[in-house]
């Protein structure tokens, strides 16, 4: 899921503890027809050098013994790891701010100044911001952001949703239950059922059916597994950044020099997102960058 080697610098610096654990990941399967399609996955996934296993249901219940998990077998991806989020950015918030970084809360961008092919000013509703560089990096709002510097990239609102369970799971190892699209995740003090991905609008609501249908699907597949109504009651929603073939949106604008674009990843913001800051600084330092970023090619639906 992470960076193994930049998640693992911040684990043992003494200004961080956000539950990093690396028990690796199962793709759970109740059908064979699932089992054998991500075990094409997982071999693909051995031929890159990774370390992945084709469980068996026994095999399964041998490394989650708690859980009740009801299923026929699962791909094992040992190298994947996992943390809590909330604790992690709140720390890292906390860690820049000590080191010079400044974060300004409820700025809403109005306008946008370019002169000399260079954004010169950005106006918000309090602030006239002035930089020798500028990164739009605004996830499900970057569309809005780009329009204000007359270049069109589509970015889509995919809407997903969490239910956090507070009670005993027993669930240790982080998993995908493949045909109900559920991701379920332990966390320090709760455990997260996750899924969706609902095109909508950018807004907040949280829609009862979608929320309702993660948590029928997660007891489908735990024997004893039991999400009360108030976490129900409590889940939230979120929205990721979607493109329309998939890939993130990474690079320079052509016309305008001083702004570089990292948006778009979709689902997988979370891991990679210290790719992606990697490459955003190669970019703004004139650097070779470590990937060919064509593919990512910012401009591409223009």
């Amino acid at each position: 899921m992470f960076s193994k080697e930049l998640y693992e610098d911040i684990k043992v610096s003494n200004d961080f503890n956000f539950f990093y654990q690396r028990k690796g990941l199962l793709m759970c399967y109740q059908t064979e027809k699932a089992g054998a399609e991500e075990w094409n996955t997982g071999q693909r996934a051995i031929k890159e050098g990774l370390k992945v296993e084709n469980l068996t249901k026994e095999q399964v219940l041998t490394i989650e013994p708690n859980a009740g998990l009801n299923v026929n077998g699962a791909v094992y991806y040992h190298s994947d790891a996992h943390m809590t989020p909330n604790e992690f950015m709140s720390q890292m918030k906390v860690y820049l701010q000590n080191n010079g970084v400044s974060i300004l809360n409820n700025e809403e961008v109005l306008e946008i100044t370019v002169s000399n092919h260079k954004i010169s000013e950005v106006k918000t509703n309090n602030l006239q911001i002035k930089s020798d560089e500028f990164v739009i990096a605004s996830g499900a709002w970057s569309q809005k952001l780009m329009k204000k510097l007359n270049t069109k990239i589509p970015v889509q609102a995919g809407k997903g949703y969490r239910i956090n369970v507070a009670q005993e799971t027993g669930i240790k190892i982080p998993s995908i239950l493949i045909e109900a699209k559920v991701a379920v995740t332990p966390m320090n003090g709760f455990t997260r059922f996750a899924g969706t991905m609902e095109v909508d609008k950018i807004n907040n609501k949280v829609n009862p059916i979608r929320v309702n249908a993660i948590a029928k699907a997660a007891e489908k597949y735990y024997n004893g597994l039991k999400i009360l109504q108030p976490d129900i009651d409590n889940a939230a929603c979120g929205l990721r950044p979607c493109s329309p073939d998939g890939l993130p949106y990474i690079g320079r604008l052509s016309k305008i020099h001083n702004v570089t674009v990292a948006t778009g990843h979709a689902m997988m913001g979370w891991s990679l997102g210290p790719a992606t800051g990697k490459l955003v600084s190669e970019i703004i330092s004139d650097k070779r960058t470590s990937l060919n970023l064509h593919p990512f090619f910012v401009e591409r639906f223009s």
